[in-house]
């Protein structure tokens, strides 16, 4: 609640209430799914509006540096790219259970080539990009300290920089990637970030957090308000 009030001030109570309770069973739901996957979920619920984009960048054969935020059934999108042929490897944080970390990795591994660790080493990171794989940053939690401070709902917000400090050294495109379910489907939207020479880490992150902003504008429900997104203070 205390997020949403963050990202939209001066709405009604029952707004807030409404968009909260949407979100819990949006989430409930999509991890219940989850837990079946692979097996049971139906990729063919998954409509690509401009997957050309995503085409082209791996083309490039630079790999693809993969960004979006805990927005929508994005594990959804994983598991049908990998259904399509698509070789993805994924970051994740590591979970403090080890059980827990286990069991969120067993699953992901089904359908990804590899989960790695968020603080892992760089060179498992490149190597996936050499490949010409897709490489998925979720680029939006809580950065602390090493995070860039850009804008998000026009609050300064630590934001990982991991996506453009990988676009600057290895040339590698970077994709921003959302997936909103409308009815029963899932409809799925690719931009390629803009990332030109002139732009620096800095402008490079507020591009694709801006994108994840615009996003969530859309569907705040689908947003993963849980997690403590404005923790580290920009003063």
């Amino acid at each position: 609640m205390q997020n949403l009030e963050k990202a939209f001030p001066g709405k009604e109570k029952s707004w807030y209430n409404r968009i909260a309770a949407q979100c819990y069973k949006f989430y409930v739901e999509d991890f219940l799914e989850f837990l079946s996957f692979p097996r049971y979920f139906n990729h063919e619920k998954i409509k690509f509006n401009n997957i050309q984009i995503l085409d082209d960048a791996l083309k490039e054969n630079k790999g693809v540096i993969f960004v979006g935020g805990h927005f929508g059934s994005f594990e959804k999108l994983f598991y049908t790219l990998a259904h399509k042929g698509y070789v993805l490897c994924g970051v994740a944080y590591k979970q403090k259970d080890s059980v827990a970390d286990k069991f969120f990795k067993t699953i992901r591994e089904k359908y990804m080539q590899r989960q790695l660790y968020k603080g892992g080493s760089s060179t498992d990171l490149k190597a996936a990009l050499n490949n010409n794989e897709m490489l998925i940053l979720l680029s939006d939690q809580d950065a602390r300290k090493k995070g860039k401070m850009v804008d998000f709902f026009g609050i300064p917000s630590s934001t990982p920089a991991g996506a453009a400090i990988l676009h600057k050294r290895m040339g590698s495109p970077i994709i921003f990637f959302s997936i909103t379910k409308i009815n029963n489907q899932y409809h799925v939207n690719f931009k390629k970030i803009n990332a030109s020479t002139r732009l620096n880490i800095d402008q490079i992150v507020q591009e694709y957090t801006l994108a994840l902003e615009n996003t969530i504008k859309r569907n705040p429900e689908q947003y993963f308000w849980f997690h403590k997104r404005w923790k580290t203070s920009h003063s």
